[in-house]
């Protein structure tokens, strides 16, 4: 770069001198021309104001044959009184520019080619009076080339002066590159500190208004790029440490299925060791089916269990928006070691369900009994009052456990006895609201059913689903309400919705409202009747037949539980 510097500031130096060379000598070339012109007109003039008589004219006999300089005397027609060159013939010079010019009364110089010097020869010409009235023409001419001698004196000097601006151009562009280079290299040792994260500023001196404008406007930028990169190490640490501790494995994959990151937990997971990054994710995951299973459904959004060396695992993944770029993130694969939750999930279904039929036979025996004790005529009204009342509490405190009953079977995949037919969807739901007729009556409730289509499933789940649904469309709707059963078919399946116009329920509430026994307002539980396992049946039931279940709703305005039966 100095080298660089310096051979440019002296081309640079040296074509200025160059030029300025060039140029005095054109100056001096003008000046001398000037000047012989000058000198050639007041020669002239003089030697005009010496020729009063034609005996005068021998005066210029010391002029003969000059090769320098050279007389005429002519009269006002052009022809020649004296030529102090006696060889050149004495022709008429009317024709000639100078002797127009003096003719004129503009005298001028002139220059042109003489044949008879064989070189150009510079004249002027005044015309006169001698002292008894006779008017002539007095014409002067020297050697054009005279003027080389002005130049043979200032040549010399000209040269000097050019070899001495190279001199000192040559020692100026020096100290010049070294000042620019020393501060290009101050400017390149501020960046690489910059880089290795332990920044240096540039040292300015103001002495320099432009460079250290420049210098603090660098120090500045740097300075500032400096705290930007540590406050996105100290995020970027932050960030690496939290994915490192997480129990969570975590792997980030870009589109040609190479690992950009994986934290320790997913290596543990696997019971790897090597680092993967770079490398296929099949370096990670020894396992071929989990691979394939990864692989199909890499930018998309899934989730899914597996089983892999006696661990289960929820694999879940997730597109990246910003994918398809390169080395950028395509998908992120969360795998999450559930062995422990599933084995406590078992365990709780087990006592559910245990809970659930061993509570079965003493609750059928008080409904018995209350039966029984209501159907004697003995009883008084106040006894009867209580033992209508353990009556009902009885018939539902067995739909309670009926219901937990279904659900443990539904969430232990004990549904063996599955009948896969052609269902009409229409018919059931006619099925479902002639047997609430009931409880639409009491609150006035209207219940229309639109469009028809068919799934294949098994009846009675399908009956289930939409009871559950209706019932909590009536549980939780208002008085001279509506309820919607609507059924369409789609291209990518058969879509049952069910819309009521009650209550509604606010959005921070729908994503739980498929657990089991939870209730927006658990004051109402009573009122409504509901068990609180409704929706979690239902999304059970979808899980059986791989339908999507959706819910929407708004406070106030109602609700709509959408449910897509795919066709494959």
């Amino acid at each position: 770069m100095k080298k660089k510097t310096l051979f440019q500031i002296l081309a640079l130096t040296f074509l200025s001198v160059l030029v300025m060379f060039i140029f005095g000598i054109v100056a001096v070339n003008l000046n001398a021309k000037e000047m012989m012109k000058e000198r050639l007109a007041e020669e002239t003039e003089l030697a005009c104001s010496l020729v009063q008589t034609e005996d005068d004219f021998s005066g210029f006999s010391r002029y003969s044959n000059d090769d320098a300089f050279r007389v005429t005397i002519m009269d006002l027609d052009g022809n020649v009184l004296y030529e102090s060159d006696t060889k050149s013939p004495l022709e008429n010079h009317i024709d000639r520019e100078e002797i127009q010019n003096a003719l004129n009364g503009k005298p001028e110089t002139v220059e042109r080619y003489s044949e008879t010097f064989d070189c150009n020869m510079t004249y002027y010409a005044l015309k006169t009076r001698l002292a008894d009235g006779t008017e002539i023409i007095l014409r002067l001419a020297v050697k054009s080339s005279q003027i080389n001698g002005y130049l043979g004196v200032a040549l010399p000097i000209l040269i000097v002066v050019l070899v001495v601006c190279l001199i000192f151009s040559i020692v100026i562009s020096n100290v010049l590159s070294n000042k620019i280079s020393g501060k290009i290299t101050e400017v390149g040792d501020s960046l690489r500190s910059l880089n290795a994260g332990n920044y240096i500023p540039i040292k300015t001196d103001s002495g320099e208004p432009e460079l250290y404008s420049v210098l603090n406007e660098i120090n500045e930028l740097n300075a500032n790029t400096h705290t930007h990169i540590q406050r996105v190490q100290e995020e970027h640490h932050k960030l690496n440490t939290v994915l490192e501790n997480v129990s969570q494995g975590i792997v980030a994959i870009d589109e040609n299925k190479k690992i950009i990151f994986a934290n320790k937990s997913l290596s543990s997971i696997f019971d790897s060791t090597e680092n993967v990054t770079g490398k296929d994710f099949i370096y990670l995951i020894d396992d071929l089916p989990l691979c394939e299973k990864i692989a199909r459904h890499l930018g998309e959004n899934y989730a899914s269990e597996y089983t892999y060396n006696g661990k289960e695992l929820s694999v879940v993944i997730r597109k990246v928006e910003n994918g398809n770029q390169g080395d950028n993130v395509y998908s992120i694969v969360i795998i999450t070691d559930i062995t422990r939750e599933k084995a406590m999930a078992k365990q709780k279904s087990d006592f559910f369900a245990n809970a659930s039929h061993e509570l079965k036979t003493p609750v059928a025996v008080m409904q018995g009994l209350s039966e029984l004790l209501l159907a004697k005529e003995t009883l008084d009204d106040g006894s009867k009052k209580q033992v209508d009342r353990i009556h009902k509490e009885s018939l539902r405190l067995a739909s309670l456990i009926s219901d937990m009953l279904k659900l443990s079977k539904l969430e232990n995949g004990e549904e063996t006895e599955l009948v896969l037919v052609d269902v009409n969807l229409r018919e059931i739901a006619e099925e479902v609201l002639a047997e609430l007729s009931t409880k639409l009556a009491e609150k006035n409730i209207t219940a229309t059913i639109t469009g028809n289509a068919t799934v294949v499933a098994d009846s009675k789940k399908i009956f289930e689903l939409i009871e559950n649904l209706c019932s909590n469309a009536i549980n939780y709707n208002k008085d001279n309400g509506k309820i919607t059963v609507s059924i369409t078919e789609q291209t990518d399946g058969v879509m049952l919705k069910v819309s009521d116009t009650g209550i509604g329920i606010e959005k921070e509430n729908i994503p739980r409202l498929c657990e089991r026994f939870y209730r927006v307002d658990k004051s109402r539980s009573k009122k409504t009747g509901g068990t609180g396992l409704g929706l979690a049946i239902v999304k059970h039931i979808c899980a059986l037949y791989n339908a999507e279940l959706s819910i929407e709703s708004e406070l106030g305005i109602g609700t709509k539980v959408k449910i897509v039966f795919s066709q494959n």
